[in-house]
């Protein structure tokens, strides 16, 4: 009797340790992980803030500078479909690398170029650097911390990105002015070449079965990419309702992306170091409010989150189009910024939940983040249609109400959760 009870004991103890232990390894995972895309988004929203208005400094007209930003988003999404898959067979840390080296050597060329082709050639070269990276980093913070908590640990995430985000639009502002847009472009890939750097030397690790070879995992990543990921939505209905929701935002988004900053510099009439502000005002608002969101997507569930993030998107979008001055401009990127705080905590929470041993973590995230990205390429595109033929607010008021419809898809699922739930409830049984 006393060798069970002290049997059991020992286990618990070392149960105990074990947990101890895994908190400081999870820990540091973590806090690599976030000073790593630190690092990754302060270069790239550098270059990526005031990107529209350098081009426009070249003499491209809108309609350019929309096809440009489409074939950025194209190459980014496309990236994406293959991406997942390569995290899941290779391996997080290879793909974090790889990416960051890729995105570094863009941002170089970037600031070498000045005609139109080889703006494009720089900018396909960026795509593929950050679609490489964005699977890997949320999948990775999903390998580490799961269950309740992962609500949480994506807003940590969120924050460390979009910190370095206000930092690098406000610095964007001052550095253009100071020292010119090619010399800020140099310094955004030196800072991306050290977060290739802390990748290889810092990176953990969490996928334990790995493909054998790489030329394999990656032909038949390609391969598949197509195929995997129509088989995933059509083995399950939710995720491709979810799908159809996250297209629509998209698509609206999309639409107005390019000209956030264009319409304060041309319809607020701010100059560029203001527009900088307005930009990083933006993104301190999505900081400061990741940690509630991520707190509230725990508590009251991802899927009211996102529906509210939808809603609130849509109104946000039309308010910034009425702004007048630099006040009432920084005033609704605030409210902008908090509205879309509400977005990843919630979106990577439920895309994690369809994760199977088929289809990983990062190939259901790479997999949605490719579909909905590349139904938006059209957006910068049409976004600047609007904005030359039918004046600076109307990409926004048009985008607002398409986004609207993307709850619908939302609410069909949430209705069909709510029936099986219902229904488990009456037969004693788990819900589907």
């Amino acid at each position: 009797m006393h060798a069970v009870a002290d049997s059991t004991g020992r286990r618990d103890q070392e149960i105990s340790d074990q947990i101890q232990k895994a908190q400081p390894t999870r820990f540091r995972a973590v806090t690599v992980v976030c000073s790593l895309f630190f690092l990754v988004y302060l270069g790239n929203s550098l270059w990526l803030s005031l990107f529209p208005n350098y081009l426009l400094r070249l003499g491209m007209s809108s309609l350019l500078i929309g096809v440009i930003l489409m074939v950025y988003n194209a190459s980014l999404s496309m990236t994406f479909l293959p991406s997942g898959r390569l995290s899941d067979k290779l391996g997080r840390r290879p793909v974090i690398i790889v990416g960051s080296l890729v995105l570094a050597l863009g941002t170089l060329w970037l600031g070498l170029s000045r005609q139109p082709e080889t703006t494009v050639l720089a900018v396909i070269g960026q795509g593929i650097g950050l679609g490489l990276l964005v699977p890997s980093g949320n999948a990775l913070i999903s390998d580490v911390v799961s269950g309740r908590g992962s609500g949480f640990a994506f807003a940590m995430y969120q924050i460390s990105t979009l910190s370095a985000a206000v930092v690098g639009s406000f610095a964007a502002g001052v550095l253009a002015m100071s020292v010119g847009f090619p010399e800020m472009f140099m310094f955004s890939a030196v800072l991306t070449g050290f977060a290739a750097i802390i990748g290889y030397l810092s990176a953990p690790e969490t996928v334990t079965s790995k493909a054998s070879g790489y030329t394999l995992a990656v032909s038949e990543s390609l391969r598949s990419s197509i195929t995997g990921t129509a088989r995933i939505l059509q083995s399950n209905r939710e995720l491709a309702l979810l799908a159809g929701a996250l297209v629509i935002h998209a698509i609206g988004f999309a639409i107005i992306n390019p000209f956030i900053p264009l319409y304060a510099e041309k319809g607020v009439h701010l100059d560029i170091s203001q527009v900088g502000i307005v930009i990083s005002v933006w993104n301190a608002g999505v900081a400061v409010a990741q940690i509630p969101s991520g707190g509230l997507t725990d508590r009251i569930g991802a899927r009211p989150m996102l529906l509210a993030h939808f809603l609130l998107s849509s109104l946000s979008w039309v308010i910034y189009a009425s702004s007048w001055n630099l006040e009432s401009a920084t005033a609704t990127m605030l409210f902008f910024g908090a509205v879309a705080a509400l977005d990843m905590p919630a979106r990577r929470t439920i895309m994690i939940e369809y994760a199977t041993a088929e289809a990983g973590k990062a190939t259901i995230i790479g997999s949605l983040d490719a579909i909905t990205g590349l139904v938006g390429i059209l957006g910068p595109v049409i976004g600047g249609f609007l904005w030359a033929q039918m004046g600076y607010a109307v990409p926004f008021q048009a985008a607002g109400v398409i986004n609207a419809f993307a709850c619908l898809p939302l609410i069909l699922i949430m209705r069909r959760r709510a029936a099986l739930s219902s229904a488990s409830a009456v037969t004693g049984g788990a819900p589907g």
